[in-house]
């Protein structure tokens, strides 16, 4: 195809910080520099693009995250503002680090280094008073002070008092923590559901909860009795009621009774979604179905989960998107391809970025000045402009 565009070879360069769009990250401990000293100027600024691929918000922040709540965290000038869907900054006050809202309210970080959670307006309603703080799921947030760990519920009250020394997020009802140097699984009481005696454990997934004891892996039932014992070097959570497993060096599928139904025979085995697994094998990729069938007539270089029932995939240097029957929805001609997030799938052609939509129809003409695009969220996607 000739020589790749200027934007090209940079969107290639910077691939893999395009793969995922990160939180701004939380601080070292004390002592911590001067606000503004924490993020350098960005010569290439972010804006937000309409889905007619216009920037609508003018590009002059170093960095920026998507529209939440009807507000975007912008940086500019080593501190994080939030803005409204105008462009106009909708918090008078600016933080040192700062999250995106979520049922009216925000993680951020003081100037001391402390974090707390704000409203709208940008007042604390839950002071600045935690070493670290995490994002509330079912009505629980995370806290470390000094080094262990607790809990808060919304009102900002201990739920559970510190006595982790690790604290993973609430799903249906429970948490893996750990403590004593085991983990454990508690609710949202504190109380233990299984106890903590484990090397790993994992949240549970179809009924069964992945757990490592003297270095194997094997599944708990929910009341912490092993229903497949601890015999593989490493598992996988169930989906669809199997689980990729690897006894020694090789991986297959069990079923829930621990019974093979591929026996293990690939250097790598994972779940894709919508009932298929992906094996590799000498740096090649297979799409297989429950039973362990090739789907594909040929091995791939790359195959990517499925999202909203595409997968993106990789032939030899281009990209395209296979459907769950592993027939092609679009052959290999973009440089880049993403997951489909509502219904939409970020790629890079050889004239530029834009999105193409399930049925492979690209969104607008793709864009050379955009160095890096991000998916859409409330209608505006942030997108990196080069001038």
């Amino acid at each position: 195809m000739g020589r790749l565009p200027f934007f090209l070879l940079l969107i290639l360069l910077l691939a893999s910080a395009c793969q995922s769009d990160p939180a701004p990250t939380e601080e070292e401990a004390a002592p911590l520099p001067d606000p503004a000293a924490d993020y350098q100027d960005n010569p290439y600024t972010w804006g937000f693009a309409d889905r007619d691929g216009e920037v609508v918000i003018r590009n002059s922040f170093d960095e920026v995250r998507a529209f939440s709540d009807g507000l975007a965290l912008v940086r500019k000038d080593g501190r994080w503002h939030y803005i409204d869907k105008s462009g106009k900054l909708a918090i008078g006050k600016n933080f040192r680090a700062a999250w995106p809202f979520a049922d009216g309210r925000a993680r951020a970080q003081s100037d001391e280094g402390k974090f707390g959670y704000i409203n709208p307006q940008g007042e604390w309603i839950i002071g600045p008073d935690y070493e670290e703080l995490s994002d509330f799921n079912e009505e629980r947030a995370a806290f470390r002070q000094g080094s262990l760990y607790g809990y808060l519920n919304v009102e900002g009250e201990v739920a559970i008092p510190p006595q982790f020394t690790k604290a993973g997020p609430f799903n249906n009802g429970q948490a893996v923590a750990k403590k004593d140097d085991k983990y454990g699984i508690i609710d949202q009481e504190g109380k233990a559901i299984i106890d903590f005696q484990y090397e790993q454990i994992k949240p549970f997934a179809e009924g069964l909860a992945r757990a490592r004891e003297e270095g194997r892996y094997g599944y708990l039932s929910e009341k912490g009795k092993w229903t497949i014992p601890p015999r593989f070097r490493q598992a996988s959570d169930f989906n669809d009621g199997l689980a990729a497993v690897a006894d020694e060096e090789r991986w297959g599928l069990i079923n829930k009774k621990g019974e093979w139904l591929v026996t293990p025979q690939h250097e790598q085995l994972f779940y894709a979604g919508e009932g298929r697994w992906v094996a590799t094998n000498a740096n090649k990729y297979q799409l297989l179905d429950q039973d362990g069938n090739e789907l594909l007539q040929r091995s791939l270089d790359e195959i990517h989960p499925f999202s909203q029932g595409l997968a993106a995939y990789r032939d030899l240097e281009l990209w395209g998107y296979l459907r769950p029957d592993g027939s092609i929805l679009s052959s290999p001609r973009y440089y880049l391809a993403w997951a489909f997030t509502d219904g939409l799938a970020r790629i890079a052609t050889d004239r530029g970025l834009s999105y193409i939509d399930t049925s492979g129809f690209m969104l607008f003409t793709p864009k050379p000045y955009f160095m890096e695009i991000r998916d859409y969220s409330e209608g505006l996607a942030p997108v990196q402009v080069y001038e």
